[in-house]
């Protein structure tokens, strides 16, 4: 039976974790230069807030339904180690992808890093938020 309570409390974790993580990665991208933004930082804006609450709310929504099953015992080890599954389901994806067409779609092993590193971070964040709303503080 699902927990409607640590489920939205998941998802409410995954947002504010997102929103934070897309505001880093805005601000990793433009200082690496790894994948430069084509646009400024304030026209990025939007889009690195909603793609960062989008994969808070797939990541922290499924933490709170597999939680329990994670192999860690800290909530910090479980949200990365779920942020990294899911980084790596993309990424094999996305390496299918330039299987299937070369031309379109091109691999890079430096960005596969970075987004890695990135999906670390953003597995950080969430175990963070997530501590700090489990132990009954507000956020």
């Amino acid at each position: 039976m699902i927990d409607f309570a640590g489920w939205k409390r998941g998802i409410g974790s995954g947002v504010v974790a997102g929103i934070v993580w897309g505001w880093l990665s805005m601000v990793i991208h433009a200082v690496t230069g790894i994948s430069p933004a084509e646009h400024s930082i304030l026209y990025n804006l939007f889009p690195f807030t909603t793609g960062g609450i989008i994969f808070g709310i797939l990541s922290g929504g499924l933490l709170a339904l597999i939680h329990d099953r994670l192999p860690f015992k800290t909530s910090f080890g479980k949200a990365v180690l779920l942020t990294t599954w899911i980084w790596l389901i993309l990424h094999v994806g996305g390496f299918l992808l330039s299987l299937i067409d070369s031309g379109r779609y091109h691999y890079s092993s430096r960005e596969a890093v970075h987004g890695l590193i990135l999906f670390f971070f953003l597995g950080g964040i969430i175990g963070a938020v997530w501590h700090v709303r489990n132990r009954g503080w507000s956020v």
